[in-house]
This record gives structure tokens, C-alpha cells and sequence, in this order.
């Protein structure tokens, strides 16, 4: 099992390597509503997020709704 790091929110985070998104926020107990997530500055729809492969390091960003 190779891990990797990936960074959310400026915080170095160990995790497995091709494990996929989806697999991360539940790993981390995320919050998911009104929740978006960006890889190297792009938005990852939620639709993406189980086929989003974490192979490399990225930086994810979460951003929650407010109003």
C-alpha cells in the first residue's frame, strides 16, 4: 500500500494512493452538504467525486456555503 500526501486547507494529510474522493471525505468525516471541493484549483462536481483518482499531490479545498 503506497501512501501519498494530499493537503485540505493548508493541513498535509496522509492517505492511500488511487484511493478516490469520495473514499477521502468519508475517511475525513467531511462535512458534504453545501460543500464544494477544488484539485489543483479546479471544482470537482459531486458527481465526479467516485471516479476522481487521488494519484498524486494535489491541495483540496473546501468550500462551504453560507449566506
Amino acid at each position: 500500500m503506497t501512501m501519498i500526501t494530499v493537503w485540505l486547507n493548508n493541513q498535509a494529510i496522509e492517505c492511500q494512493s488511487q484511493q478516490c474522493l469520495t473514499e477521502l471525505v468519508e475517511q475525513l468525516t467531511l462535512p458534504t452538504v453545501g460543500a464544494a471541493i477544488a484539485i489543483n484549483q479546479a471544482i470537482i462536481t459531486r458527481s465526479e467525486w467516485s471516479t476522481t483518482v487521488l494519484n498524486d499531490q494535489i491541495t483540496l479545498f473546501q468550500v462551504i456555503a453560507g449566506g
